[in-house]
C-alpha cells in the first residue's frame, strides 16, 4: 500500500489522490492569469498556486460553481503561497506541491443551524 501526501496552509487542505474523477472539468485562471484555491472573505488574501514551469498546473471542477476540487500540479512541482493585499505579511509558509493530483476537500464548521463552509 501506498501513502498519499497531505498538506495543508490555513483551512486549505490538499490531499493527493490517484486520478481525477470522471466529468472534472478545467477551470480557468483569474482575471491575474493566477489558480486561486480559496479568497479570504474577511482578510482579502488569497492560496494561490505558481509553478514552476508555466501553464503546467491546472485546477479542475466537477462542480456547476466551477469551485476548484481537484489540482494536476506538473512541471516538477509548483508552491502555494499565502497572498495578501497591500504587501502585509504572509500568515502561512509557502508549502512546496510535487507534481502529483490532488483533491481539495471543502472545509466545514458546524452550528447549531447547519454546517457552514469555513470562512478563512
Amino acid at each position: 500500500m501506498t501513502a498519499f501526501d497531505q498538506v495543508r496552509q490555513g483551512d486549505v487542505p490538499l490531499v493527493e489522490v490517484k486520478a481525477l474523477p470522471d466529468g472534472a472539468r478545467p477551470v480557468p485562471r483569474d482575471e491575474h492569469g493566477r489558480i486561486v484555491l480559496a479568497h479570504g472573505e474577511r482578510t482579502g488574501h488569497a492560496h494561490v498556486v505558481h509553478e514552476f514551469v508555466p501553464d503546467s498546473t491546472c485546477g479542475f471542477s466537477t462542480l456547476d460553481s466551477g469551485e476548484i476540487e481537484y489540482l494536476v500540479v506538473g512541471g516538477g512541482g509548483a508552491s502555494l503561497r499565502h497572498e495578501l493585499l497591500g504587501g502585509k505579511k504572509a500568515e502561512h509558509d509557502e508549502i512546496a506541491l510535487k507534481e502529483t493530483i490532488y483533491e481539495i476537500p471543502v472545509q466545514v464548521e458546524y452550528t447549531p443551524a447547519e454546517l457552514v463552509r469555513v470562512a478563512d
